[in-house]
């Protein structure tokens, strides 16, 4: 490109003042808006993730519910008539793993795992006083626990080491709604009416609403006694070195235990599935913004070029081609887009920061507690750079050729 190309295509960025704002604050609004909303919702999506697979194995093994196949002995034998059978009596019976310390032995040398360790883990209820309410109890041996889940990292109050037998810990929602403390005492039931009287030694806040209300850990003896499972586990928590390679390994258990294996990505499937949802609604959002951008920047530029035909003659007529005469408008879209898309950063930014604002104000979002770290999605600006600069540079073509095929002799006349 010739000095005098760029000379010329700055002047007239700075002589058409009211067109180079038109031109900036589309692609700015656009720019802005497909940075900001992605970031938004990746901020809190990945909030989200993160501090689920920060509280929970990266891979649990459990044998599978029984299925109306696999009972239908038992219930042939019990329900004579059919019709007293509920139909959510068909698949009820938890199957739980009796020789969980044999599958332990099975898996402990395939590449990736770092530790395991067994658990049981239903629905019970915890009473203090006239408060009665229901938590997911599981039962732990801490030690092995937190080698696969760092929980200690999440308690605020007490402690989880060294957990006993007459000892819980719950999640601090939970302790507010039955107002305990620690060195209180509770009294586990469960479902089939056995109970233990315990002493709270820890409070624990992982962030998550639906754990820090729910949430009990007790030891792994206390935990088969009040569900009667005398030796057996409901399942083993697995922590892998490489978390998204959870889902190839699980598969890997899966075929060499015969047991069930759920990988972090498969209990959060639902989470995942709306991640990539979103990303397709945000492309079509993208396609919508770009073309309406594009369509304003060729309105703009044909306008421009239409009163600026006397100067393009006059250039043409002093040797100027065709080619010189469409890169003096393709660079001033250019130039426009480069400036469009920081001034689009930065509304970006600023309005991240109003919307963290808003949230650090509520406190808490609908599943977690505390304030996402919002940030702008790197991929997202990176796409919103070039959106900006080849949206204006495509959408100044046209207009230019049209420039440069003027006649010089009829565009000094006109």
């Amino acid at each position: 490109m010739k000095f005098y190309e760029l000379f010329i295509a700055s002047r007239y960025i700075t002589s058409n003042l009211r067109q180079s704002i038109i031109i900036t604050a589309a692609m700015s609004i656009g720019v802005t808006l497909i940075i900001w909303i992605p970031s938004i919702n990746l901020s809190f999506f990945g909030d989200l993730i993160d501090k689920s697979v920060e509280s929970a194995p990266h891979i649990r093994i459990t044998k599978e519910v029984d299925t109306f196949e696999r009972n239908k002995s038992t219930l042939d034998t019990l329900f004579v008539d059919r019709s007293l059978l509920l139909e959510d009596q068909v698949l009820t019976r938890k199957r739980n793993i009796k020789t969980y310390r044999e599958v332990m032995n099975q898996i402990k040398d395939v590449e990736q795992i770092i530790a395991m360790a067994p658990f049981v883990e239903q629905q019970g209820f915890i009473i203090r006083g006239a408060e009665e309410r229901g938590a997911q109890i599981r039962g732990i041996i801490p030690e092995m626990e937190l080698e696969v889940v760092d929980i200690e990292e999440d308690i605020i109050k007490g402690r989880i080491r060294n957990l006993g037998i007459n000892d819980i810990v719950i999640g601090i929602t939970l302790a507010e709604k039955l107002n305990v403390g620690l060195g209180d005492r509770v009294t586990v039931a469960g479902p089939r009416g056995e109970t233990k009287n315990l002493k709270v030694i820890g409070i624990i806040s992982t962030g998550l609403r639906n754990r820090d209300e729910f949430q009990a850990y007790v030891s792994l003896k206390t935990g088969q006694q009040i569900f009667e499972l005398g030796n057996d586990v409901n399942g083993i928590g697995i922590k892998v070195e490489d978390i998204y390679q959870a889902e190839n390994i699980a598969q890997e258990l899966h075929k060499i235990t015969g047991l069930k294996a759920d990988s972090w990505m498969e209990e959060n499937r639902q989470i995942l599935d709306q991640i990539n949802r979103f990303r397709l609604i945000i492309t079509f959002i993208n396609f919508l913004i770009i073309s309406s951008a594009a369509s304003s920047i060729t309105s703009v530029f044909s306008m421009l070029i239409a009163s600026k035909s006397r100067e393009i003659g006059i250039l043409k007529s002093m040797g100027a081609k065709s080619l010189s005469i469409m890169s003096l408008f393709v660079t001033q879209a250019a130039v426009l887009s480069l400036i469009a898309y920081f001034v689009g950063l930065l509304g970006a930014k600023l309005l991240l920061m109003w919307y963290a604002g808003l949230i650090e104000q509520a406190g808490e979002t609908f599943l977690t507690s505390g304030v996402p770290e919002f940030k702008i999605s790197p991929y997202y600006a990176t796409l919103a750079f070039f959106y900006s600069l080849i949206t204006s540079i495509l959408a100044s073509i046209i207009p230019s050729y049209q420039a440069a095929k003027l006649n010089p002799v009829e565009a000094i006349n006109a």
